[in-house]
């Protein structure tokens, strides 16, 4: 049913990089489902739900005039959380006896372009934009009878020292990377298969934990609401919910997965390299 790369966004029509193997996810099994008119929302255990979308015109083609009820537009909404553990390795220089760290996450997380590589793995299918934004060609997402190749506009921003932290982020964390998809467009879909409205709102945030156990948090958040293109309005409203239901709690498991995977190896790679610099330093 879905086709997705196996390593880390994915979003999705979300994100997603190539590459990783994998390993039991700490995400839920249970999915609750509410509904109004057509709205189904897909929560992940540990999850606020994301109930709304604004809508926004696709950057695949002209823009549309033409006015919808949002009560005709079928959304799904997921949210999940990450706990990836991460050891700092304490160290001394030598040279001024001050103490340091061998490997800092707060240094880790302001290296974006390394995080992005982590999460997004296929250099092939990445682009640098900007100092914060990448876009991210994604592997086809497979609905019913209808594939389609995502791209996505990631945009990672570092903040610290509690700063413009969104509310459900510790004052006290002492660093924090926000991310965003601010632009998406769907390929290989023809004028008959491309919803007229699609709105699609992803945001994600990483930050250390250091009480008790080391850790990197995550979390992310993504909503989707599409309408029926014309090739798919003679399918049963049912199955349109059940398919949509399945792709979507798979995407946030890839998602999760990818996060998961890749920032832990990344951070030990990461790690092996701050050893052998200080090793190698006059």
């Amino acid at each position: 049913m879905l086709n997705l790369p196996s390593s880390h966004v994915a979003v999705h029509p979300v994100y997603r990089g190539a590459g990783s193997g994998g390993i039991p996810l700490r995400l839920g099994a249970d999915v609750s489902r509410s509904r109004t008119g057509k709205d189904l929302v897909l929560s992940v255990p540990s999850s606020r739900s994301v109930t709304t979308c604004a809508l926004k015109t696709p950057s695949y083609g002209g823009r549309s005039r033409e006015k919808i009820n949002p009560r005709d537009l079928f959304t799904f909404s997921y949210k999940f959380s990450s706990d990836i553990p991460m050891s700092e390795t304490p160290g001394v220089y030598l040279i001024t006896w001050r103490f340091s760290l061998q490997a800092s996450i707060d240094e880790y997380l302001l290296n974006r372009t390394r995080i992005v590589g982590a999460v997004f793995p296929d250099q092939r299918k990445r682009r640098k934009l900007n100092d914060e934004e990448w876009s991210v060609q994604l592997l086809p997402i497979q609905f019913l009878f209808l594939s389609a190749s995502p791209v996505i506009v990631m945009r990672f921003v570092s903040k610290s020292g509690g700063k413009e932290y969104p509310p459900n982020v510790p004052v006290h964390a002492s660093s924090l990377l926000l991310m965003e998809v601010t632009d998406y467009k769907l390929r290989g879909l023809d004028s008959n298969a491309m919803p007229s409205h699609l709105a699609l709102t992803v945001r994600g945030m990483l930050y250390p934990q250091r009480e008790g156990r080391r850790s990197l948090r995550g979390h992310v958040e993504m909503s989707v609401g599409f309408n029926l293109p014309p090739v798919l309005a003679l399918v049963p409203e049912s199955i349109i919910r059940g398919v949509g239901e399945t792709v979507l709690r798979q995407l946030a498991e890839q998602m999760k997965q990818d996060f998961d995977i890749g920032l832990a190896a990344d951070f030990k790679k990461y790690s092996r390299e701050k050893l052998t610099e200080r090793r190698t330093s006059p």
